[in-house]
């Protein structure tokens, strides 16, 4: 089994741990492989290839963002592996934003549900 398997393998374990039960209404938007991560104290950004706009009249551009306090510990800990995985293995994922409400600095504001 090559590295870039079995990181893919892990990667995908790590992602189906994740989901967020507070966002009602969501679209996949964000996809591709991820090109910049910002992360800061109370809040992360992410630089993807591809989003659409529109959704909740958030900022219309390539990122997508979330406050870590949206999750339980644990879940902050898988989601910053993957994130980490999917940079640095140049992975492609999918992320589901909200419809709702906006994240940090005006981003689309991440679920915390990851398609492949």
């Amino acid at each position: 089994m090559t590295i870039k398997t079995s990181l893919a393998k892990k990667f995908v374990g790590a992602a189906v741990l994740l989901t967020a039960s507070s966002m009602v209404t969501a679209g996949w938007n964000g996809q591709g492989v991820i090109n910049d991560l910002f992360f800061f104290p109370n809040h992360a950004v992410v630089v993807q290839g591809s989003t659409g706009g529109g959704l909740a009249n958030c900022a219309n551009e390539a990122r997508w963002s979330f406050n870590w306090s949206d999750f339980p510990a644990a879940t902050q800990q898988r989601i910053m592996s993957m994130l980490l995985t999917a940079r640095t293995s140049k992975q492609s994922i999918q992320v589901m934003v909200s419809d709702t409400s906006c994240g940090p600095d005006g981003k689309k504001k991440f679920t915390g549900e990851i398609q492949y």
